[in-house]
């Protein structure tokens, strides 16, 4: 097997190799943050359990017990396809659940690489249809959900629409993507380079976890800038939020172009910072999780 060097060519990994990798980043991490990766106990969501079409999934859950109809948000979490758990965004869900005044369904989806394309995807659009087929067992209006993904929960929220071009089967009221990875084909060297971006190797490595063939990288279903307009216009409204310190930057600038074009509403918008910028206190942050509340409260 060819391996490449890293910083001018893309490297060349077997399965094996991507799976000691990830082990080992898994691992660094889990040193440096304890408890980072991890369920945590003391989470402020509920961890259930869904026996979906896709097996089962386990997923956080917020403001069940408000006894209205309220609608859903489906929320999915970032970190490169291959770390991470639905845990990650818990601090961040009750005051979006509460300000937005829906129900929340987090999920844990399975990573890459031991789980690459399709079934992390598969299993978030699972869930999606658990619930509105059993909207009873969660007190909520099934003709009113939505999708919010962060970073790799971002390409998610992008393929589910997709998926739903001329079937619109889970009747999606607005989708809400924060510095979404929308072309996983195009090697993260050829990208903007800004100084406090993922390093190239960790891109290309998480790019290549999730689907280990580069050509097939150009599915609109792993990469949604290669979407055609038939495939975009079922999209519901939809807003894209990226960062000018992230090497993703264009092409959240580039599928909202091409969302506008097919039709579709969208709102994009700019803000000062790198990926994972709302993770952070400050002004930047605060305005992007109003914007995120205002999308939804407009649309469902």
């Amino acid at each position: 097997m060819n391996v490449l060097s890293k910083d001018n060519a893309e490297m060349v990994w077997t399965d094996d190799q991507l799976k000691k990798k990830i082990k080992r980043l898994r691992s660094m991490i889990t040193i440096i943050a304890p408890g980072s990766l991890k369920p945590k106990k003391d989470r402020f969501g509920e961890e259930v359990f869904l026996a979906t079409d896709e097996g089962e999934v386990r997923v956080l859950t917020y403001n069940m017990d408000n006894p209205a109809a309220l609608p859903l948000l489906i929320n999915i979490h970032g970190s490169g396809f291959t770390i991470g758990s639905a845990d990650m965004d818990d601090p961040f869900m009750p005051n979006l659940a509460d300000k937005a005044n829906v129900k929340i369904i987090s999920v844990d989806y399975k990573l890459a690489p031991e789980y690459p394309f399709p079934k992390s995807l598969n299993e978030c659009y699972a869930v999606i249809r658990y619930a509105k087929e059993h909207p009873e067992e969660f007190g909520i209006d099934p003709d009113r959900i939505a999708i919010s993904g962060f970073s790799a929960g971002g390409n998610f929220a992008a393929a589910i629409g997709i998926m739903e071009s001329g079937k619109n089967l889970l009747g999606l009221k607005c989708l809400s993507m924060n510095y979404p990875p929308l072309d996983v084909y195009t090697d993260s060297a050829l990208k903007p380079r800004p100084k406090m971006s993922i390093p190239v190797f960790m891109s290309r490595m998480f790019d290549a976890c999730y689907l280990n063939d580069k050509e097939a990288r150009k599915n609109p279903l792993v990469s949604p800038v290669y979407a055609t307009d038939e495939q975009l216009r079922g999209f519901p409204p939809t807003l894209i939020i990226t960062a000018n310190g992230d090497s993703l930057c264009e092409e959240g600038a580039k599928f909202s172009e091409m969302l506008a074009n097919a039709g579709v509403d969208v709102t994009y918008k700019v803000f000062k910072g790198m990926h994972g910028f709302d993770r952070r206190s400050n002004a930047e942050a605060d305005a992007s999780w109003q914007m995120v509340i205002g999308h939804l409260k407009k649309y469902l």
